[in-house]
């Protein structure tokens, strides 16, 4: 059982819900657009390429594009948070760059952690972007831009001031750089021989330890990926079976099957407005 208050747009997805239902894995997953998690209550732990973050009360989690991520709830108490999902088209040209920094500036794509965020007042940010909701149509998509970028602005000021970063620790040491590895060669060609040679881990083990890692199977997490890769540049214009192609599949067939499989239609048949798998 749970509940939601949502707010939806063509460009953006924002909700406050509470969930109640204990999961028993990672609902992996991957999209072409920024993720913000405000976590406030409850017992859960979130995956993303590789760490496991395990929040405390009023933290927040950035996600960047095409980052692998998903939360597990541990337990029956309230899992209560924040999710905002939006795409940066969303944001003014000139104020785009500086305001999606926290989403890139640790190095490490996946390493946005923000333990402590109700010091910094985010909660009202949060309510204050929820209040859209009870707005004239015609004011909310002005209101909802303004708001975006306060939180934002707030999340930068977050970003530049802190000078102790909490993280998690990566579950296993080991599947670093193979996770970079093939973040770096998305797109070309990767065997299960080539990465068991090139780390010196024996296939078997090599297997067994991503999935201990990322809670998924090397093959799956490759095919994700590039599935999401193939969406945005489709999304930039690219025909379909060029963008499948560029992303790293040699057969047309191939990519829409995986296309189908994560998106629930086929690529011909996406749609404008972002969605949620």
């Amino acid at each position: 059982m749970g509940s939601v208050h949502e707010l939806r747009t063509d460009s953006m997805i924002y909700h406050y819900s509470v969930d109640q239902q204990q999961t028993e894995e990672y609902a992996l997953h991957c999209h072409p657009f920024y993720e913000v998690f405000y976590f406030i209550s409850g017992e859960v732990s979130y995956l993303i390429e590789g760490k496991r973050y395990v929040p405390t009360p009023h933290s927040l989690l950035l996600i960047p594009p095409n980052v692998f991520h998903g939360v597990k709830i541990e337990s029956t108490v309230p899992y209560a948070r924040y999710a905002l999902h939006f795409v940066p088209g969303l944001l003014p040209i000139e104020a785009r760059t500086v305001l999606l920094l926290p989403f890139h500036s640790q190095g490490d794509s996946s390493n946005c952690y923000f333990p402590g965020a109700a010091e910094s007042s985010m909660t009202a940010y949060f309510e204050q972007l929820m209040d859209c909701r009870e707005m004239d149509e015609d004011f909310r998509e002005l209101s909802t831009r303004i708001r975006l970028e306060a939180l934002l602005s707030q999340l930068l000021f977050m970003s530049r001031s802190r000078k102790d970063r909490r993280t998690a620790e990566l579950h296993s040491q080991t599947m670093a750089p193979v996770l970079a590895y093939l973040n770096e060669r998305l797109t070309s060609d990767i065997t299960l021989d080539e990465l068991s040679a090139r780390f010196f881990i024996s296939k078997h083990h090599l297997n067994k330890m991503f999935r201990k890692a990322t809670g998924t199977t090397i093959g799956h997490y490759i095919v994700h990926k590039r599935v999401v890769l193939a969406s945005q540049f489709m999304q930039e214009g690219h025909p379909a079976s060029a963008a499948a192609m560029n992303a790293g599949f040699q057969h047309y067939s191939s990519f829409y099957r995986a296309y189908k499989n994560i998106y629930g239609h086929s690529p011909t048949e996406r749609s404008s407005k972002i969605t949620l798998r």
